[in-house]
């Protein structure tokens, strides 16, 4: 930014084991964004790697990315960003249309994950027909329903009011313990936060602490 060099991560390094939930927190320009698009393959770092479930994302091409991403990633989101045209069960089978699956095996997976999450009577709603908890509950059950190796959540309960969000943050450790999947969560609260096996700390682009917590059997990813 004009004569002065910004590092939006400077120097960070760790290693998430398989299965583990962990929070990135930070406040705004903290940099914790950047370093969950880093995770995801959405930006690619200056220097250094970045290794998720063996492969090295860091030097992918864009088609090679996306395929990773359909394959490994699930993406949680503050916003939802459910389509308004399409009903819950839709809406949570749509990963699996990318990857080509049989419809009937997308419903019957779908279906799976709507109960999973508790809205199997919620399955032909619309998102306007839904509070926020209950959509933000459908992105939870899409996120999942391609088995991920590993989640990512971005701010998941930015949108909800604090009831509603530690009833989804308990959601989210509850199927990910039970799916045995890898979920890194970026927020600013440090009470979210606390439902994490481990919390790093992030100020100035540099990991200042890391607590942790429950430390679940893990294998690194």
């Amino acid at each position: 930014m004009g004569d002065s060099v910004v590092r939006a991560l400077d120097g960070v390094s760790f290693e998430i084991g398989r299965g583990e939930f962990c929070a990135i927190v930070g406040t705004s320009g903290s940099g914790k964004s950047t370093l969950l698009n880093m995770l995801a393959g959405l930006e690619k770092p200056t220097k250094g790697e970045v290794i998720v479930n063996g492969k090295h994302i860091e030097t992918m091409k864009e088609d090679e990315l996306v395929r990773f991403r359909r394959e490994n990633v699930g993406f949680i989101f503050q916003s939802f960003h459910l389509l308004g045209t399409m009903n819950a069960l839709e809406n949570v089978a749509l990963p699996l249309t990318f990857r080509g699956e049989p419809p009937k095996e997308r419903i019957r997976k779908a279906e799976q994950m709507l109960s999973l999450v508790g809205l199997e009577s919620h399955r032909k709603h619309m998102p306007n027909q839904m509070s926020g908890g209950q959509q933000q509950r459908v992105g939870v059950a899409r996120a999942l329903v391609s088995a991920p190796a590993i989640i990512y959540a971005d701010e998941p309960t930015g949108n909800l009011d604090s009831h509603t969000s530690e009833d989804v943050m308990r959601l989210m450790r509850k199927v990910v313990r039970e799916q045995g999947m890898t979920l890194v969560m970026v927020t600013h609260d440090n009470h979210l936060a606390e439902y994490a096996d481990r919390v790093f700390h992030i100020i100035d682009g540099k990991i200042v602490k890391i607590d942790t917590r429950n430390q679940p059997d893990s294998q690194n990813i």
